[in-house]
């Protein structure tokens, strides 16, 4: 039986800990104090180092028990959006929620909950189980800097299970887009805005005539492409003389994002051509989709796994990216399972206690059945 209390216990200690991205110290050494408690061995990695972060990626080995041969990986991040400095969770109503003046950091501090207690199961009742490998990573929430650093080959898992998703347990992420981001920026000419706007090159005029003329929102039903932050001018009587935006773009169809990346990128080209302006772009591909077959091992363990605890077994395709994405594109077939989380990213953000139980309950379950 899960032990309700030490589960929440855990995961109130963890959302009071600030852990911004790259700077996740404190909560790196709270796990891995929780990890060698239980038994496992523990490795920091020097992913921290390459992306001026202050910690490394958490790596917990626990040897198998009994006679199951797989290997599994799970995995949440420790990372957390800001406002996170001062977090006060409540609980109300069987929900845990923030006072509203901050995150609650369920996202993805309900994952690492979860696993420290399947972790913690395993050992209080003496239970079988396979190779396990836990990883807790860095820098999520900024690109998966940590999972893109971690040397996850050398453990050479036969599946992950990353938990890292909204939905109620049973909720399985099994399709999630290829995406790239990056500046765009058009360079005009300043000029008096008053006495001779005719000799300058508004940067936001010529941006305005591209931006008509692109794919934005919902492109299609696998893609979407969105500029979501612009900057520019000096001052309000001078021509506007640069302007820079953030785009990013995300599909289900690799190919075709490629295509909308050399679309959107000739059509600001030509357009600062005709003004006479220039065009400079940085948008690169952060990481590979993944599609996870139905009948694949991972989808038959996990869905044997749901009705063993009765519980809805509810595949979906998510337009976000996780450490599934970098895990799949490594090699190791990858799912991303619901835990509850809920309005994440705001200062609304809960979670019920019910779900971090239901699934902890499902990781028990996934290693019974392997």
């Amino acid at each position: 039986m899960i032990d309700r209390q030490r589960i929440i216990d855990n995961f109130l200690e963890m959302v009071k800990i600030p852990s911004p991205s790259l700077k996740e110290r404190v909560i790196a050494d709270y796990v891995k104090s929780q990890l060698e408690k239980i038994g496992l061995e523990v490795i920091e990695d020097n992913a921290g180092k390459s992306c001026n972060g202050n910690s490394g990626n958490i790596i917990g080995i626990l040897k198998a028990k009994g006679s199951k041969n797989k290997k599994i990986l799970f995995s949440a991040h420790m990372d957390t959006v800001s406002p996170c400095n001062k977090v006060v969770p409540i609980i109300e109503n069987k929900i845990i929620k923030s006072d509203g003046n901050s995150i609650l950091g369920g996202d993805d501090k309900a994952g690492i909950a979860a696993i420290l207690e399947m972790l913690n199961q395993l050992k209080d009742n003496n239970l079988d189980h396979p190779d396990i490998i836990v990883v807790f990573s860095i820098a999520e929430e900024i690109g998966l800097l940590g999972a893109r650093k971690l040397n996850i080959e050398k453990y050479a898992p036969d599946f992950g299970i990353i938990i890292d998703s909204g939905g109620k347990p049973g909720t399985v992420t099994i399709q999630a887009p290829f995406a790239a981001k990056g500046k765009i920026e058009i360079i005009g000419r300043s000029a008096h805005a008053g006495l001779e706007p005719e000799n300058g090159i508004n940067a936001l005029v010529v941006a305005s005539h591209a931006i008509t003329k692109l794919r934005l929102g919902r492109v299609d039903e696998d893609t979407t492409s969105n500029i979501g932050v612009v900057v520019g001018g000096t001052a309000v009587n001078i021509v506007m003389p640069s302007i820079s935006m953030i785009y990013e773009a995300r599909s289900f169809d690799g190919k075709f994002l490629d295509e909308l990346l050399i679309e959107t990128k000739t059509i600001f080209r030509d357009t600062a051509k005709k003004f006479g302006a220039e065009f400079k772009e940085d948008i690169v591909k952060g990481y590979d989709g993944f599609k996870i077959e139905e009948g694949s091992e991972i989808l038959k363990i996990l869905e044997d796994a749901c009705k063993n605890i009765d519980i809805e077994y509810k595949p979906i395709k998510s337009g976000g990216g996780s450490d599934t994405n970098i895990y799949n594109e490594k090699g190791i077939p990858s799912i991303n399972i619901g835990i509850g989380m809920s309005k994440v990213h705001t200062t609304d953000e809960f979670i019920k206690i019910e779900d971090m139980i239901g699934c902890t309950k499902l990781l028990l379950s996934i290693i019974d059945k392997i």
